[in-house]
């Protein structure tokens, strides 16, 4: 099947298998931290950065089951800003190394053009031996 023909089926939400509490999601956390790249410590990293105070206890109490004593309940609320404080956190981690990178680009470029200035000069100079 190629990428333009239509699915056999028509899409179909998935039934509810839980009742969801938004004052609880630390399941619905658990599953994006499960399923993607992302670390609690740079979690941490991205909520302090916009003046959020996340300490490593909190940050493990939204990783542990709700019968865990270390439990505490993360709301929608939080789970979006948390989401959201990490995708600015690494904008301008990229920003920052964008940003790098172009001034490192002509630097590198000024001495490559130096070097082979540096070689022309020389073999104008051995032509003329």
């Amino acid at each position: 099947m190629s990428d333009f023909d239509p699915p056999a089926r028509e899409y179909t939400r998935p039934q509810m298998t839980r009742g969801v509490d938004p004052q609880r999601m630390n399941w619905l956390w658990q599953l994006i931290l499960q399923s993607t790249d992302l670390d609690p410590a740079d979690v941490r990293k991205a909520l302090n950065a916009m003046g959020v105070a996340a300490t490593e206890k909190r940050m493990k109490s939204w990783q542990v089951g709700d019968r865990d004593e270390d439990y505490f309940p993360l709301t929608i609320a939080e789970l979006e800003r948390n989401l959201r404080a990490v995708v600015a956190w690494k904008k301008v981690r990229s920003d920052a190394a964008s940003a790098s990178a172009a001034e490192a680009a002509p630097a590198g470029g000024a001495s490559v053009a130096s070097s082979d200035a540096a070689s022309a000069a020389s073999d104008d100079s051995s032509d003329q031996a």
